[in-house]
């Protein structure tokens, strides 16, 4: 495996550690909700992408033609894009980013499955003691946290207990569809031949289509959890694009440049370090609070997931 393809993976990690912390800025200083921030991202994605790989393919893209790879292609992008980053999204608005970066990102543990039960790649012993590893980090996260003074009125008390565990719950379920979208990226490249560039440019197009049918779906069956697109603060907007063009389109050439020369279980243990970056900056940036117990649940986390990898 090339010095460069983990030097890549690491460089990858940064960049999605910044997407979710934009997406988050977006949100704070504007009223939408979570349900307009993939319009902006996918938009931006495939005009991006859609550049640099004409550009990259001096204005040619091979075109796919099989149904399967399709299937592969949307089915990835769906639990990715789709379903994984809306619950991720309101994770970090439940419990915040440093939080909810990190127990999501524990995915590669998961990965190791998915992985081995669509592309055969191998089980070894070390599964089983990162696993152990990942959950004590995530426990740590979970139970670690500063002893505070429940309020007064029971209500209140039972309602933030209650945004916690949905907190977590939405974080870990992140992790189980990122889990199933990064194997499915790896059959595209297999089944389609294709280089990093245009896969990511198809996987742009695929998340284009589906975020025009979920808005409309949204829109239509979830009337007040929305509003119109052309009510979203500029300066939001702009979070949202800066958002998409880091983390979707320059992050995924680059993960998927690393995915044609290295095992998918290692890429996605590098690519975990991420979640060291996004909670260093919402302690100090966002001044969100972790206790010592916390951070070691975060090292436990990333050291679990990149074990398991090596």
């Amino acid at each position: 495996m090339p010095l460069w393809g983990f030097l890549l993976s690491f460089l990858a990690a940064a960049m999605w550690a910044a997407s979710p912390i934009m997406v988050n800025y977006g949100l704070a200083i504007s009223k939408c909700s979570i349900h307009e921030v993939n319009p902006f991202r996918a938009a931006v994605f495939f005009v991006t992408s859609l550049i640099i790989a004409l550009i990259y393919n001096d204005g040619h893209i091979t075109p796919i033609t099989s149904p399967l790879i399709y299937f592969y292609l949307f089915a990835g992008v769906s639990a990715g894009y789709l379903l994984g980053d809306l619950f991720y999204f309101i994770a970090i608005r439940e419990i915040g980013v440093s939080l909810a970066v990190p127990i999501a990102n524990g995915y590669p543990i998961l990965v190791i499955f998915t992985s081995w039960i669509l592309l055969g790649e191998p089980v070894t012993m070390k599964l089983l003691w990162g696993v152990v590893v990942v959950v004590s980090g995530i426990l740590l996260l979970r139970f670690g946290r500063e002893k505070i003074k429940e309020p007064d009125d029971a209500a209140d008390a039972l309602h933030n207990k209650r945004r916690l565990m949905k907190g977590f719950a939405f974080a870990i379920a992140t992790g189980c569809f990122w889990a199933l979208s990064a194997p499915m990226t790896k059959l595209v490249i297999i089944t389609s031949g294709l280089g990093p560039v245009e896969v990511t440019f198809y996987r742009s197009f695929a998340f284009l289509v589906i975020s025009i049918v979920a808005r409309i779906v949204t829109v239509k069956y979830r009337t007040t959890a929305t509003i119109p697109l052309r009510s979203v603060r500029p300066a939001a907007a702009m979070y949202f694009a800066a958002a998409a063009f880091i983390g979707l389109c320059l992050g995924s050439i680059v993960y998927a440049a690393c995915l044609v020369v290295m095992p998918v279980a290692i890429v996605t243990a590098i690519t975990a370090t991420s979640p060291l970056i996004a909670a260093l900056f919402g302690h100090f940036a966002l001044k969100e609070r972790l206790l010592k117990l916390q951070w070691t649940g975060i090292v436990l986390i990333i050291a679990g997931s990149v074990a398991v990898g090596i």
